[in-house]
């Protein structure tokens, strides 16, 4: 086992932290004081009690490298999900998490972080520019950089009422030390086709008419 959630148990972790930071006002006000801050930092240290029992045992995270990145993803999400408006907490809880079908799988698979952000320049909630740059920067963070620079993203996704699938996230953000250059990619091809996905069905049209 390399200690990366799956998506049955990331989907079960936000489901779970979403009931706790509703029912436990005291719960959900530590895991917003633990958002930005490393997992060491004193400010998270009643964050434990809520992330700690989800975290994989040590034995199945191969290296250190990669044992920091899965923890302080569990508590990274913790956090944004205790950071959500309430009211986008219910709606969550009511609605699936959006998905592209992949024509070539014949499935659907789970947006990230990129094609989000992509969707939501498309649809004009976001400026594109704006937000190209920011996920640019996100992309070039080591671990700590990218926990600290990702709250000021997702507080901006939250104004502008954009849905992000945290679930997705924490298996993306777990990957960061092994496979940083794999979500990498994956955030940036998915980013740019959501973005001109219009102007990319207008192309074959127009090809298919020719």
């Amino acid at each position: 086992m390399n200690g990366i959630p799956s998506l049955q148990t990331a989907d079960s972790y936000v489901s779970y932290l979403s009931k706790v930071t509703k029912v436990d006002p005291g719960r959900r006000a530590a895991l917003r004081r633990s958002l930005g801050k490393p997992v060491h930092d004193i400010g998270v240290r009643r964050a434990h009690a809520v992330v700690a029992p989800w975290l994989p045992q040590n034995e199945d995270l191969p290296g250190r490298n990669v044992r920091a990145a899965v923890e302080s993803a569990y508590y990274t999400v913790a956090a944004l999900v205790a950071a959500r408006p309430a009211d986008r907490d219910r709606r969550q809880d009511d609605e699936p998490p959006s998905a592209e079908v992949v024509p070539d799988e014949g499935q659907h698979k789970r947006d990230n972080l990129g094609r989000t952000l992509g969707v939501a320049v498309r649809e004009g909630k976001v400026n594109a520019d704006s937000i190209e740059a920011r996920l640019h920067l996100l992309c070039r963070q080591d671990l700590a950089g990218l926990h600290r620079q990702l709250p000021g993203l997702i507080r901006q996704l939250h104004a502008r009422e954009v849905r992000l699938d945290l679930a997705k996230l924490l298996i993306d953000l777990s990957r960061w030390a092994d496979r940083r250059d794999w979500v990498v990619k994956a955030w940036l091809q998915q980013f740019y086709r959501a973005m001109n996905q219009n102007t990319d069905d207008v192309t074959s049209k127009e090809s298919e008419e020719k």
